[in-house]
């Protein structure tokens, strides 16, 4: 249950708005999951709208490919580097825990609802993840997760829906289109990847649940003719057909070493834990060419990068990352398992192969050239109007 100060900002509005603020209506939109392969091919009359009105482009995610590096990156504004989050999962060497890489402790900069609070905008942050209302939503006017929907939102956006299930999107973008409505004139929705882990584009669940998503979005620039849209996706998605465990696999050749997926994160029924890269911190430095060299020469590896090497062109905080980075080939994994390889049949995401998005951005002429990455949705967008 929701106390009173909770529930206050849905049913009243606050603060008397900056005039530039006060004309317009923004929804920044991360679609967790989605390869334009979903959207190219489903039903999707509003948003193929929106591509032919707006601006459209593939662009690419940070890497590692995963949910919490990306929708922390269009949250901030900034690359991982700055930002600190670096994996879905995080080994500290020092104490030698691991942990969820939830907390917005670990977040190092400010999120985009501190600079639109600055600019005279009210702010709302709906995520179909609950993790994601923990990590980024802290410094929103309203943050709210369709995982542990309020009560108080049952009649207006539906009641509570199954992690695991479609509705649980739809009850995302209902309550953004609510909070649309209610005063709220800049809403981050992020939604789960739940269906694209378990069908591909081609599949007609998946071409359904596109079609919804595509009906709601509809219907909020129905209430909003002149809103704002701009919209990407965190990662691709991939099948995978091979999955390996690292640790087992260095442990059999006599390295002591820890591995951690990228993908790791509480949600396992999405994809087992198992993600396309791979930290690995060797315990022995005298043993860190050698490990390196083997995973070099392992069949699901395409690049082994040394710490500096992965820091460097991926724009990660170098202390938040292992000695190694290994990324898989498009059809591996790596992950926790009970032998050192096992023959799999899943959807998942991490590597190289899933860092191609789409960039859409409506209601606003933009330039192009300026929209290379998912964060550029915010990192280019002009809060003065």
């Amino acid at each position: 249950m929701l106390s009173r100060r909770e529930l206050l900002p849905f049913t009243m509005a606050l603060l008397p708005l900056r005039a530039a603020a006060s004309n317009r209506k923004v929804l920044f939109l991360c679609m967790d999951g989605c390869d334009p392969r979903y959207l190219a091919n489903s039903d999707i009359p509003n948003l193929k709208r929106m591509m032919r009105e707006g601006m459209y482009k593939e662009g690419r995610s940070m890497m590692p490919s995963v949910t919490n590096v990306n929708n922390a990156s269009i949250a901030t504004m900034t690359f991982p580097r700055e930002h600190g989050i670096t994996a879905n999962y995080y080994f500290d060497r020092a104490t030698k825990q691991a942990t969820y890489m939830e907390s917005p402790d670990f977040l190092l900069r400010p999120t985009i609802f501190e600079k639109a609070r600055a600019s005279g905008y009210r702010t709302a942050f709906v995520s179909s993840k609950d993790k994601l209302r923990e990590l980024i939503g802290r410094q929103a006017d309203l943050t709210v997760s369709a995982e542990r929907a309020p009560a108080e939102l049952e009649a207006i956006a539906g009641p509570r829906a199954d992690v695991y299930s479609p509705e649980l999107n739809y009850w995302s973008f209902r309550c953004a289109a609510h909070f649309l409505r209610s005063g709220y004139n800049v809403v981050f929705l992020s939604t789960t990847d739940y269906m694209m882990h378990t069908y591909a584009p081609e599949e007609e669940p998946s071409q359904r649940h596109m079609h919804q998503v595509d009906t709601l979005l509809g219907h909020i620039v129905a209430d909003h003719p002149s809103i704002e849209i701009y919209m990407t996706a965190d990662h691709g998605m991939n099948a995978k057909t091979k999955a390996i465990d690292l640790t087992r696999l260095l442990a059999g050749e006599g390295i002591d070493a820890v591995t951690v997926s990228v993908a790791k994160d509480r949600y396992v029924k999405h994809h087992k834990t198992l993600g396309g890269a791979s930290y690995v911190y060797v315990n022995a430095s005298r043993q860190l060419a050698r490990a390196a060299a083997l995973l070099r020469q392992h069949a699901s590896a395409e690049e082994v990068l040394s710490n500096s090497d992965a820091s460097q062109r991926f724009q990660l905080m170098p202390d938040r990352i292992g000695d190694l980075m290994v990324l898989a080939r498009e059809s591996y994994v790596y992950g926790e398992l009970d032998n050192v390889e096992e023959e799999i049949q899943l959807r998942s995401h991490g590597s190289l192969h899933e860092t191609k998005v789409p960039i859409l951005c409506y209601g606003r002429k933009v330039d192009p050239s300026q929209y290379e990455y998912n964060l550029d949705i915010t990192r280019r967008f002009d809060w003065d109007g």
